[in-house]
């Protein structure tokens, strides 16, 4: 029988998901109203652990709504890591070196094009220090991974259409989300490369634990050297 490419059941499940990932920094409203925060005057380590407390909250809540699919893929990590993690570093470095190029790309022939996401990122991690790793480099990824690929592959049956739908929302959400003009657009293509890849490495491993880790890997290693470089200028 001819597999369907959407599995409407699951479409409600997705949605919900997705509103979560959207609305739950309206949980930080929960420790601003607890401490009497001025939230006119929050610092960059205070926003720092405030979302460090709605991801935490957040994640709870997705491993819960996953935790037995989760129960199972670990087990099946366990029995056969090295090959999981194989096809993870192959595909998390296609997707780098697409990311990569297409960066280079984008800042040589269109330099009004801006990375404004990347350049928020940057103003957390040198005004947070070793804490943004937390954020950045682990719980970020985790949440990204069961909002945008397993949520996604329910719905998706396609293998293709997969790849590319959370792929393409994922790295659109990264630039459309601190847009300041019609050229940023473009950086959608190198968010979009990597989040492919990983949606590929999820069809290939079929265990999530795989762009999980890579994923992890990806942030808090560009966090790690972002917050080298910075260290090594200050010196």
């Amino acid at each position: 029988m001819k597999q369907n490419i959407i599995n409407i059941k699951k479409i409600p499940k997705l949605i919900i998901v997705v509103l979560l990932f959207f609305f739950a920094s309206l949980l930080q409203f929960i420790p601003i109203h607890l401490f009497n925060m001025d939230i006119y005057n929050i610092t960059i380590k205070q926003q720092l652990w405030l979302t460090i407390f709605s991801d935490s909250v957040l994640l709870i809540i997705l491993v819960a709504i996953y935790f037995k699919s989760l129960k199972e893929d670990f087990q099946k990590m366990k029995n056969n890591f090295y090959s999981l993690i194989d096809n993870g570093i192959k595909y998390w470095l296609i997707g780098l070196i697409a990311m990569v190029i297409s960066n280079i790309i984008i800042g040589s022939f269109v330099p009004q094009a801006q990375a404004t996401n990347e350049q928020g990122v940057q103003q957390i991690i040198h005004g947070t220090g070793l804490l943004s790793i937390i954020t950045i480099g682990i719980l970020a990824p985790i949440i990204e991974e069961l909002t945008f690929r397993k949520a996604f592959r329910e719905v998706f049956q396609h293998k293709i259409l997969f790849a590319f739908a959370s792929g393409l929302i994922f790295g659109s959400l990264h630039v459309l989300l601190s847009l300041s003009s019609g050229w940023d657009l473009l950086y959608i293509i190198p968010y979009s490369s990597l989040g492919v890849a990983f949606g590929y490495m999820y069809q290939k491993t079929d265990n999530i634990y795989a762009s999980i880790i890579m994923h992890i890997f990806h942030n808090t290693a560009l966090t790690t050297l972002s917050l080298i470089s910075g260290a090594m200028i200050l010196l």
